[in-house]
């Protein structure tokens, strides 16, 4: 170890130790199926006239939470629609909805959305209360110290975890830059799991947004500094993931499924809050902001390539979550099935037929003597293989050579010293994996 990089890990300790002494604030977790009909009465205790709902077109559209709005309205609670998200929330749609949250008078914010929203909803009631500080200024860590709003979290999506983290990513469109702003008065003050609300998730969208929830459960766990604390959080959201993120993409409506998802999204979003991502989700950010790939995605295909990139370093880590997934389901076979127009649509399937075997590792269960490299690699290739069978890429095919420079800049900039990865690269490192992934 080079001494910039051990002055980086003495950084990343000290983080980690002051990590566990910051109150986290306190949330209160709201879950199971129809629990946002709680939410109303819930405001009225709070003594809130009006709440600004942050939510999409399309969820509008859907109409899923057309019967909320009218408890709302129903309770005396006056509601004020904002829609102008994007799935990559810009700082122009920031500040849009904290004008209009200032302009009708709103006291209290809900968030109806994937982390697109919920991250949007956050950075908007921090400018909402600082109204002199640009999102620009608030990159970075703990630069916004002001409580915010009461902020309530409805995730429609088993992803980003934003319900719980006291992170949010918001794109400045002027330059294509992603802005990770991280401030504990980010954490919603309730969150709400309803499984109903995501049954209508596209297939390609449970398939991204719960690869974005493995790797941020798995970034954390091989992280040098996690806690054991952390780790189990981490260990039980790869677990609960492993074992229905196929189902929920063949079953959209499966409401255990979908319930068990956004747990596992939530645990992976505590975990990460105080173990941090890694070096995936600094590649995913640049890739995002300058070829607008959804972020799962980017994920997704990154995630086996990285953890294949570190080698030994992750062996043990790995292991053990082979270990956990196997014995939690996910088991190296098992039958999924779907309806022949959502197969259609996602996944090649042979003849006409409604099964499709989908492998999720070549190891044996129970084989005591494999050690902790074939299960390292076992874990990768559980990875590789559901991303195979939910139709998710396993190349970034927009990635060009002279773009490569750049994206390595941003990666490490993110990246060192903040995220304590299993191994730190510098530039030639970062450069000489970005250029492997370049399309031949």
């Amino acid at each position: 170890m080079n001494g910039k990089h051990a002055i980086y890990r003495v950084y990343q300790a000290l983080c980690a130790g002051m990590l566990s002494l910051f109150p986290a604030g306190k949330q209160t977790l709201v879950q199971g199926d129809g629990c946002i009909t709680r939410i109303p009465e819930l405001l009225k205790t709070h003594g809130i006239k009006a709440v600004q709902v942050i939510t999409t077109p399309g969820t509008i559209r859907r109409g899923t939470i057309a019967p909320l709005l009218a408890q709302c309205e129903d309770a005396g609670i006056r509601t004020v629609l904002y829609t102008g998200v994007s799935p990559d929330p810009t700082v122009a749609e920031v500040d849009a909805a904290a004008e209009c949250f200032f302009v009708s008078g709103c006291e209290a914010i809900l968030a109806i959305g994937g982390g697109s929203v919920i991250d949007c909803a956050k950075v908007a009631g921090a400018r909402a209360v600082k109204r002199d500080l640009p999102v620009r200024k608030m990159s970075g860590m703990l630069k916004i110290h002001k409580k915010l709003p009461l902020l309530l979290a409805v995730p429609t999506t088993a992803g980003t975890g934003s319900e719980v983290t006291l992170a949010a990513v918001i794109t400045d469109e002027t330059c294509h830059y992603k802005h990770a702003v991280m401030d504990y008065c980010l954490i919603p003050r309730y969150a709400f799991l309803d499984p109903g609300l995501s049954c209508s998730l596209p297939p390609d969208m449970t398939a991204y947004s719960g690869m974005d929830a493995m790797t941020h459960a798995v970034e954390a766990y091989c992280n040098r500094f996690c806690s054991p604390k952390m780790k189990a959080h981490a260990m039980k959201a790869v677990s609960l993931i492993g074992a229905n993120l196929l189902t929920a993409y063949c079953e959209p409506a499966n409401k255990a499924a979908r319930m068990n998802m956004l747990t596992g999204s939530y645990e992976a979003g505590i975990a990460f809050t105080n173990a941090y991502v890694g070096y995936v989700h600094a590649v995913a950010h640049g890739i995002g902001g300058l070829y607008h790939v959804p972020h799962g995605e980017a994920n997704a295909i990154l995630l086996p390539k990285v953890l294949a990139a570190y080698g030994s370093a992750v062996y043990e880590p790995l292991a053990r979550l082979e270990r956990e997934v196997r014995v939690s389901g996910g088991k190296p076979e098992r039958e999924v099935r779907m309806s022949g127009a959502e197969s259609e649509r996602n996944v090649r399937m042979s003849g006409a037929g409604m099964e499709r075997k989908v492998c999720a590792s070549g190891a044996e269960d129970g084989n005591s003597k494999e050690t902790d490299a074939v299960l390292a690699e076992a874990f990768i290739e559980r990875i590789r293989r559901m991303n195979r069978s939910m139709g998710i890429p396993e190349q970034l095919a927009m990635l060009r050579k002279e773009d490569v420079p750049e994206l390595a800049a941003r990666a490490l900039k993110e990246g060192n010293p903040n995220y304590p990865v299993p191994v730190i690269w510098e530039e030639e490192q970062m450069r000489a994996f970005l250029m492997e992934q370049v399309p031949k």
